[in-house]
């Protein structure tokens, strides 16, 4: 691995869990193992390398998404394959001594209102994100899966405004409940009740861990 991406990793591990704000460049290099010099010689400085992760964690993360939605899979599958993934990861990080909660949400509590270099790539993100789902929403309605009264994309932006304030909540409640009732009510809100038999299994899933 190279010193530039050990430092990458490094800061990825620390800004979610002490926060962009909580982490200093001395923190960083002694996390990396780098000199400061070498730091330096990579990034300009905090603000460039809090840039370059958020970008990174940015794209890695719509495609993944965007692998899932375009596997061969039903709608309803897409749809709790993403859900089951986010809760599995989130389940994983409530069993570290602090658990850090999302990353995006937490740069974005802390950076979108006085940065607009932050914010602007989260909001792209959070519009990448819901793009994926309203496309999600309209081929299971288009299929009959799901209801058709529903508005995909207004309801693509109140799904991904949900969970994103579910693992907040989590961090509050220290408990994973906020995004398990996400996922169940998400549920209910879009599968017509002819298909709930397809959600049973990955709801089982979720509820053994």
């Amino acid at each position: 691995m190279s010193n530039k991406d050990k430092i990458m990793e490094a800061a990825t591990e620390l800004f979610h869990f002490y926060g962009y704000d909580g982490t200093s460049i001395d923190m960083l290099i002694k996390k990396a193992g780098v000199s400061k010099s070498n730091f330096y010689y990579y990034f300009e400085g905090k603000e460039e390398l809090g840039l370059s992760v958020l970008t990174k964690l940015a794209e890695k993360q719509v495609r993944e998404i965007s692998e899932i939605m375009q596997a061969d899979l039903n709608p309803v599958e897409q749809f709790l394959t993403c859900y089951k993934k986010t809760f599995a990861s989130h389940h994983h990080l409530f069993e570290q001594p602090i658990y850090p909660g999302s990353f995006f949400g937490n740069i974005t509590l802390e950076q979108s209102s006085i940065n607009e270099k932050f914010r602007s790539i989260l909001d792209e993100y959070y519009q990448e994100c819901e793009a994926l789902v309203e496309k999600c929403l309209r081929k299971g309605v288009e299929q009959g899966f799901f209801h058709e009264d529903l508005e995909p994309k207004e309801l693509a932006r109140y799904l991904v405004s949900q969970f994103e304030g579910a693992i907040l909540m989590t961090k509050t409640k220290k408990s994973l409940s906020p995004i398990k009732d996400v996922i169940i009510q998400g549920k209910k809100l879009i599968l017509k009740d002819e298909w709930e038999h397809l959600a049973d299994e990955w709801m089982s899933l979720i509820d053994q861990m």
